[in-house]
């Protein structure tokens, strides 16, 4: 099992994650100052913003590819997100390519979040821990594509107290192995998925692609089928956020579901 773990040196939050990954876990160069190796575990430094990242260069094909990076958002909140890379929707925006979406490998989103709240709480950083819905490229690396971001300014993207936090979450997303956790594809809610994250926290779910409810004022039943066949080891269950889609989007969402046979989940 090989991952790899991709920083852009013109992303400053990267820069930083890659500085306490190299420090906390012994990474050594492989032949140039751009490519490190620990283990079974590679970095690699690419001159692209990670969403713009579509060829990573390292001659090999990884297992799951992390990405550090920095998170933006309009409140400015300091926080810790893991997501997995698509456009479930016409628009492609920030990199990849629409109507796509990654392969995901349930186990280690969920490892990286329960990761990021345990760095929290060791640390004492005040920092949200969050899952996000799955937004922007890259979209097709044909592995396992995970977001670990820092955010939401400058001044978080260069903290090395948040940078640690983060390393220590993708370290044990590279390394991690199967759990008896079950793999769920998510519905619903905002950007920011706090039921669904209730859900992996309490219920012991392992999420693949989670999809808001902006997704539904563009619902494509082939992109749900999408986000169950790109789910390594297979997926039966849907995750709802019940209040947090329409009536009739949900309707329409739960016959393509029991079509397919896929266990409900309320939240």
């Amino acid at each position: 099992m090989t991952s790899l773990i991709v920083a852009s040196e013109v992303d400053p939050a990267a820069q930083t994650i890659s500085a306490e990954l190299r420090r906390l876990k012994n990474f050594q160069e492989v032949g140039s100052t751009e490519l490190f190796r620990s283990a079974d575990v590679y970095l690699k430094h690419v001159r692209t913003e990670g969403i713009y990242t579509e060829k990573l260069g390292v001659g090999f094909r990884p297992d799951v590819v992390i990405f550090a990076s920095k998170h933006r958002s309009e409140s400015h909140e300091p926080a810790l997100t893991v997501h997995w890379t698509g456009n479930p929707t016409s628009r492609a925006d920030l990199g990849g390519k629409p109507k796509s979406l990654s392969q995901t490998d349930p186990i280690r989103l969920r490892t990286a979040l329960l990761a990021l709240d345990t760095a929290r709480e060791q640390m004492k950083l005040n920092y949200a821990v969050t899952l996000e819905a799955t937004h922007h490229g890259p979209t097709e690396l044909e592995t396992p594509t995970l977001f670990v971001e820092v955010g939401s300014t400058e001044k978080e993207w260069r903290d090395s107290a948040a940078g640690a936090a983060a390393a220590e979450a993708i370290w044990a997303a590279a390394t991690a192995k199967g759990t008896d956790a079950e793999s769920a594809v998510g519905f619903g809610g905002g950007h920011y998925c706090n039921k669904q994250c209730n859900a992996l926290r309490e219920e012991g779910y392992a999420f693949s692609h989670i999809f808001s409810k902006y997704f539904f004022d563009e619902y494509d039943s082939s992109i749900v089928d999408m986000a169950y066949d790109r789910t390594t080891g297979g997926c039966k269950t849907a995750v709802i956020d019940w209040k947090g889609i329409r009536s009739p989007e949900r309707r329409r969402l739960l016959d393509d579901l029991e079509r397919e046979e896929v266990e409900i989940v309320r939240v």
